[in-house]
């Protein structure tokens, strides 16, 4: 069993590495995968990777480091870092798979716009196979940014995607996009 936490609930407030130690020392969790920003914050202002460092210090199970790592840059900064035994990816790395190849030595560089548009291609499908086509195109709209973005399209660029209310929408972008039919790409 691994635990997933953040360090409290609040600043000031250290009830998750707390919790980390009792869970590692007591109740046998065989890792800690720490998100050191307070759940008050969400997901702004700047982890402390200061306070990550000392729980990986102090434990004697794996610690696994979640939160603020945006680039491949920062995450490899942050393992660093902390001396943490991972980092684990999350709203990172949505829209932009690559990157566990990139981190892992796998692949240098962006990928291309062909393989975005493959790669979203293949999302929608297993979408629709698994919510059906009407509830994947509502689904898929929160996600359709973070590809926009990999991409590099302008807002205005990207407007049809992001808003496309149905996958088949959607497609018909993707499909304008590869053809070269699609206006003001870069950002």
């Amino acid at each position: 069993v691994t635990v997933k936490l953040r360090s409290g609930q609040r600043p000031g407030e250290l009830t998750g590495i707390e919790l980390a130690r009792r869970l590692a020392a007591d109740a046998g969790v065989a890792a800690i995968s720490l998100h050191p920003r307070h759940a008050s914050q969400q997901h702004s202002g700047e982890p402390d990777y200061a306070l990550a460092a000392d729980l990986v210090d102090e434990l004697e199970v794996p610690v696994i480091l979640s939160g603020g790592l945006s680039s491949d840059e920062r995450a490899l900064e942050a393992f660093d870092r902390t001396g943490a035994d991972a980092v684990m990816l999350a709203r990172g790395s949505l829209g932009n798979p690559w990157r566990f190849e990139r981190l892992l030595g796998l692949r240098d560089g962006e990928p291309t716009q062909g393989e975005v548009i493959d790669e979203l291609r293949w999302v929608i499908e297993r979408a629709e196979e698994h919510l059906g086509v009407e509830r994947a195109g509502r689904y898929l709209r929160k996600f359709y940014p973070w590809y926009a973005a990999t991409l590099g399209l302008r807002k205005r660029a990207a407007e049809p995607l992001v808003t496309a209310p149905t996958t088949a929408d959607a497609r018909a972008f993707l499909d304008r996009l590869s053809s070269g039919k699609a206006p003001a790409l870069a950002a």
